[in-house]
């Protein structure tokens, strides 16, 4: 028994202050983790919104395209969510194209005004959380 309590009392470990300036290191580490985490997301969500902007706009430009034309059938600018047979241009033979058809996944998280000549001038709604349309694009809202 005696010589349990030796090897007991010889024996070496840690010591209080160790551990506890292992744990501030790691807290420390955590902290600067959380943050850049947090970063991160808020900018996801406003480039993800770009993204669905880009998509908007070369479906746009695709239909005009195939029908060889400057500018969309409407006369005025319109709200489109990705809805069929609104955003359409009609070919010099009358065949009509339909920017719906050129996109992928067809359900957009904002309604964009869309004005003749293809370009979109605003939104009409949107679903996307945490950013805002400013100048043309998606920002993060502050």
């Amino acid at each position: 028994m005696i010589d349990v309590m030796r090897k007991a009392h010889n024996e070496r470990g840690f010591t209080l202050a160790e551990l506890l300036a292992v744990l501030l290191v790691l807290g420390g580490l955590s902290a600067i983790a959380v943050l850049s985490v947090a970063h991160f997301v808020g900018h996801g969500t406003a480039e993800a919104a770009n993204t669905e902007v880009h998509n908007v706009l070369a479906a746009i430009s695709s239909c005009m395209a195939d029908a060889g034309t400057n500018k969309l059938d409407s006369e005025a600018p319109v709200n489109w969510d990705g809805t069929e047979n609104i955003v359409t241009a009609t070919s010099s033979g009358g065949v009509v194209y339909d920017a719906a058809d050129s996109l992928r996944g067809k359900r957009l998280n904002a309604s964009y005004i869309v004005a003749p000549d293809g370009s979109i001038t605003g939104v009409a709604s949107q679903k996307w959380s945490g950013v805002v349309w400013e100048n043309g694009h998606w920002k993060k809202a502050k």
